[in-house]
């Protein structure tokens, strides 16, 4: 016999209840860090990568609720969901605090910001780097992929990712640590070939965006943007080929850009 709508709602609170007392233990320790959270500082810098960390928790447990809502009812919770990404955003947010949000920009511009990282070690910092990323796929899996009405927003959220990707990584070392005898070669190039990944997509994400969807000339900068920042990174590897191909490919979408700019102006 079926549930009534009640029981459905019993349920569905008692099946929550650990993720509830999980929540709730995150947004304690995240108001705890916040209220004694010091101006930019290597310990500052500590604490904001545990509170990005929790709060990528925190999306996979509203994640969980909605599967579980969505087991007894039937359908989508959209208040899961809109929590969901909403604490996604804010741990994308506490990542690009620390090492900032700059796409195309000289490593010097942010050094600092990666130096004070180096206390937590590049194992953990990659692989959390690499968690914002999973919890981004899941929750635009949640929203429906390339079907839903936010896929556009879910570019966007990648190319944070993907520039937070790029300035967590020591490009000071980069030539020393990508020596095969050096201790952290291994965890050094395949965050490296990951990183690359990232950039690329995101250029292309952001190219598709202004094509199909917005039309928006930033969008397309956007993409440029990423393609530069991706040859910043062939040109200290040395991979003149790569950059060359990359300095190419941006000239052409730069002229794609204009004169889709003079075409729209003259019909307007």
């Amino acid at each position: 016999m079926a549930q009534t709508a009640n029981e459905n709602r019993q349920d569905y609170l008692e099946k929550i209840k650990p993720y509830q007392e999980e929540i709730a233990r995150i947004q304690d320790k995240e108001k705890d860090i916040l209220s004694h959270l010091s101006a930019f500082s290597e310990e500052a810098a500590l604490q904001k990568l545990a509170l990005a960390d929790e709060m990528f928790n925190l999306t996979s447990c509203y994640m969980l609720e909605n599967k579980i809502y969505q087991s007894i009812f039937n359908k989508q919770s959209e208040d899961m969901l809109n929590v969901s990404r909403k604490s996604l955003f804010k741990g994308i947010v506490y990542m690009e605090d620390i090492v900032t949000n700059l796409i195309d920009a000289p490593y010097s511009d942010y050094e600092d910001r990666v130096y004070a990282l180096s206390g937590a070690g590049a194992e953990k910092v990659y692989s959390l780097v690499r968690k914002m990323g999973f919890t981004i796929d899941l929750l635009a899996d949640e929203y429906g992929g390339d079907t839903s009405k936010w896929k556009w927003t879910f570019v966007d959220l990648e190319g944070r990712c993907a520039a937070v990707a790029k300035n967590v990584l020591d490009l000071r070392n980069i030539l020393v640590n990508l020596d095969p005898r050096a201790p952290d070669y291994e965890l050094t190039a395949l965050y490296t070939r990951l990183v690359k990944k990232l950039l690329t997509q995101a250029a292309e994400r952001f190219r598709e965006k202004y094509e199909i969807s917005s039309q928006r000339r930033e969008d397309f900068l956007r993409g440029i943007d990423f393609l530069n920042a991706l040859k910043r990174i062939h040109i200290i590897l040395d991979e003149r080929k790569e950059a060359e191909e990359l300095k190419k490919t941006a000239e052409v979408w730069f002229q794609k850009l204009n004169k889709d700019m003079i075409k729209k102006k003259g019909a307007s």
